[in-house]
């Protein structure tokens, strides 16, 4: 948690402005000056040796590894023609209702005159025309004939583009034509594309007709947005419950719910589940493209399952920040990702401020507390346990929604405040999607198609719910307050003031304090924001 901040500032630092040589060997020896204070001195004083060596060795590291900027000019330039070869990284829309395939593409190597850098991250569009001799996966090596066309350096923030200039990506590729195949994709490659187009199969067994909860079906377990409807991608994006479609946090931690208990049941040794477990894990990361959501989760848990195979202490708050510090170390460009921030964001707030509520608040408002136990009835009992776990699932989405609503109200434009409540029920709803979903595929596999389908109507009853929720949240007044002149330096302000006051207070003052003052600092923040415009 400590190398974290200071690996943070110093990549914010290189964006900014390059570091030179000169800071490796001052970070070097401030290492070794903490490494004895580590032991035997003051905490601050070894923070002060600390921060620092961390601080001046990423401001170098992120010299050297981010990606240098076009420059303004170069990107105001009209649009050219050139010959490309590239390597297909990620697969946006296999293809859309114009017949294009969407991705990203790492470029081999390109002709002098197209402004491409070899490495260089590409946003590409191919026709059916070109994808007609082979089919378009990750892995992937081709070369074609395609129009360069800059993205301007001002974007709206909340447009596709800004989204591309989050990921590294300053061009697209357009008008292709003379595609050819370079070098085909690895094996398991292959086999996980296969796995994916078989799935999507699966999942759409028993589907009803002219009915489009498949297509929320197969968005939700395979992340591929791209099955929604404007309609329907529109509805869950202003009720800030567009999150349940990438696969995340959420999607991860329930099938390895599942995953875990399935080697349970199999009586396997608690230090050999884990690794187990992680390959298949893995394997389903793969299958539904890898995106950089799905690999910070699977980081999570995976720092998290390995402590406990390796029988050491658990601490979900440093696999959040081992997780961090891994994915900035390979792909330190992250750190400007909105994905990246929000997903880091709001588990924090889970873990350091939506835990401790429900633990602050569980005493006060616990059913049945001057009955003893023994004495309850069963309808005490459940009332018991529904309290229990309402008040934990109010707990979780009001603090993911305090991490959130700034940064949603900075760059995208609005505040959806009902999604507190909202959330409360959709993640229960789409966990159980989830996990009826794995089950379903796992039957599916071994051939009991049949037993699929009918798991499959279960799953869609539940969307059915989940869509019909969403339908009325947006039917309630307010449920979206528009703020398309909320500053984005607010935003980042307000957050920083939130985390300040989560750790700094911590445990150390009363609870009336400790749990009202970032809520106090997160409202004052939306409401200054509001205040700049409709």
């Amino acid at each position: 948690m400590y190398f974290l901040p200071g690996m943070i500032t110093g990549l914010l630092l290189a964006r900014s402005l390059p570091g030179e040589p000169w800071i490796l060997p001052i970070a070097f020896s401030l290492a070794l000056l903490s490494a004895p204070l580590a032991k035997k001195g003051p905490p601050a004083l070894w923070l002060a040796a600390f921060i620092p060596a961390v601080v001046l060795a990423f401001w170098f590291y992120g010299t050297v590894r981010l990606p240098a900027q076009p420059e303004a000019e170069l990107l105001s330039r009209p649009p050219r023609e050139a010959l490309v070869e590239m390597e297909i990284k990620r697969i946006m829309q296999a293809e859309t209702r114009y017949g294009k395939s969407t991705g990203v593409a790492r470029v081999i190597r390109a002709n002098e005159t197209s402004r491409l850098e070899k490495n260089s991250l590409i946003y590409l569009r191919l026709s059916p025309h070109d994808t007609a001799e082979f089919e378009i996966m990750r892995g992937l090596a081709i070369q074609l004939t395609a129009v360069v066309r800059p993205i301007p350096e001002h974007v709206p923030p909340d447009s596709f583009d800004a989204y591309l200039q989050e990921i590294g990506i300053h061009y697209r590729l357009e008008q292709t034509s003379g595609a050819r195949i370079l070098r085909q994709p690895t094996p398991f490659q292959r086999l996980c594309h296969q796995a994916n187009r078989k799935f999507e199969n699966f999942l759409k067994l028993g589907e009803p007709e002219d009915s489009q909860l498949s297509q929320i079906y197969v968005a939700m377990l395979l992340g591929e947005k791209a099955q929604l409807s404007d309609e329907q991608s529109d509805r869950f994006r202003m009720t800030g419950t567009m999150h349940l479609f990438a696969i995340s946090g959420l999607h991860i931690g329930v099938i390895a719910t599942v995953i875990w208990q399935v080697l349970l049941l199999c009586r396997l040794p608690s230090k050999l589940r884990p690794f187990l477990g992680l390959p298949l894990l893995y394997f389903y990361v793969e299958i539904t493209g890898a995106a950089p959501s799905a690999v910070r989760a699977f980081l999570m848990v995976a720092f998290f399952w390995v402590s406990m195979g390796l029988q050491r202490q658990r601490s979900p708050l440093s696999a959040l920040a081992a997780s961090a510090v891994l994915v900035l170390l390979v792909q330190p460009l992250q750190l400007w990702q909105m994905g990246f921030q929000l997903s880091y964001l709001v588990v924090i707030s889970i873990l350091m401020f939506g835990l401790p509520l429900r633990e602050q608040l569980w005493p006060l408002l616990r059913p049945n507390k001057f009955l003893p136990e023994a004495d309850w009835s069963r309808f005490q009992i459940v009332k018991h346990w529904l309290a229990d776990k309402l008040l934990l699932l109010f707990a979780i989405s009001f603090s993911a929604w305090l991490a959130s609503a700034p940064l949603s109200a900075g760059f995208f434009g609005f505040i959806a405040p009902y999604a507190i409540l909202v959330n409360m029920f959709l993640v229960n709803l789409a966990a159980l999607v989830i996990s009826g979903g794995v089950i379903a595929l796992s039957f599916a596999c071994i051939g009991l198609e049949g037993l699929t389908s009918f798991l499959n109507h279960s799953a869609w009853m539940g969307i059915s719910l989940m869509d019909a929720l969403v339908r009325f949240n947006l039917a309630l007044p307010w449920a979206i307050v528009e703020c398309p002149e909320f500053p984005a330096a607010l935003s980042y302000s307000g957050i920083l003031a939130y985390l300040a006051a989560i750790f700094i207070l911590g445990r150390k003052y009363k609870a009336s304090i400790r749990f009202t003052l970032p809520v106090a600092v997160v409202l004052a923040c939306l409401a200054l924001g509001l205040a700049a415009g409709p």
